[in-house]
């Protein structure tokens, strides 16, 4: 290989991995003070989390984004603009949704439940959506169906 392209790959790589790393970059410690209120504030959304196949959200306030682990994968969106930020983490289980968060209190309730109200519906449509494309792409020609 010729050592001007030699370079420009190893750049190029460098470039990707880096990108990459950044991109799967997750904070370092999740919420870990259970929150019974949230768990009320997201149970309306139970059955249709549990129908998209979610089984964890990570709303996380810097950078604000939701993190939503699905059977086919990570969905990753935007915190939704104009809302407070909060940080809380759901996992949802067969029976019952765990809700988790340091930074919630009786004070900014109405914040967390503006972001239950607007978050949790864009998680079950963007997640949905993937879903959707996650089957089409299985079952084309190639695409892994088998």
């Amino acid at each position: 290989m010729a050592p001007i392209t030699a370079r420009f790959t190893r750049a190029a790589v460098t470039v990707i991995v880096l990108l990459t790393a950044g991109a799967c970059a997750v904070p370092s410690t999740a919420p870990a003070t259970e929150q019974p209120a949230l768990e009320r504030m997201a149970a309306p959304y139970a059955d249709d989390l549990r129908a998209m196949g979610i089984s964890r959200l990570f709303v996380y306030g810097d950078p604000a984004r939701v993190r939503v682990t699905t059977e086919f994968g990570e969905v990753y969106f935007r915190y939704p603009a104009g809302l407070a930020p909060t940080q809380f983490t759901l996992s949802v289980g067969q029976q019952a949704i765990e809700a988790n968060s340091d930074a919630f209190n009786a004070g900014n309730s109405a914040q967390y439940e503006a972001a239950m109200k607007a978050v949790l519906p864009e998680a079950i449509r963007r997640t949905n959506v993937n879903n959707i494309q996650e089957i089409q792409q299985r079952m084309s020609p190639g695409g892994g169906g088998g």
